[in-house]
């Protein structure tokens, strides 16, 4: 695997709070790191990317992104979508305001599912130890038994 995918898979991990093994274990990685490239202009996931290649180690981490990454306005929106496109599977569009900032809106930057199986892969399934609705047999009576919970 390249680099860039790389480097995307462990920004993922300390956004999501799930390990490598969990994220490649969805099979949507390489397909979100593809929607990124096709939804945002030109150099921004690249920057995003830098950003995280620029974090500092340990414990000063997690500053870094809430003061960094998450604060900054070209790259936040940015981060807090690729958090709910790795929960939900869903990508939402840009405001036109960010887009007027910080280049113009592709084709692909609208908002939806990714696919079927970003619905069924989200991570907000696994977290709350429950199955996507409407995509799995789960028999007679399933919605009356509480959900399991997960060793996140």
């Amino acid at each position: 695997m390249d680099q860039r995918f790389e480097d995307f898979l462990a920004l993922s991990v300390i956004l999501t709070g799930f390990s490598r093994w969990q994220l490649l274990g969805t099979a949507m990685a390489a397909t979100y790191l593809s929607r990124l490239d096709e939804s945002l202009p030109g150099g921004v996931l690249d920057d995003l990317l830098s950003a995280y290649r620029q974090l500092p180690q340990g414990a000063e981490r997690d500053a870094a992104i809430a003061s960094g990454m998450l604060a900054d306005a070209r790259l936040g929106p940015v981060v807090r979508n690729l958090i709910l496109l790795w929960y939900r599977g869903f990508w939402s569009a840009l405001p036109s305001d960010w887009h007027n900032a910080y280049g113009a809106a592709s084709h692909t930057d609208n908002s939806g599912y990714v696919s079927a199986m970003a619905y069924q892969s989200g991570l907000q399934w696994i977290a709350a130890g429950a199955h996507p609705p409407g995509s799995s047999q789960e028999g007679f009576g399933s919605w009356s038994v509480l959900p399991e919970r997960s060793g996140l």
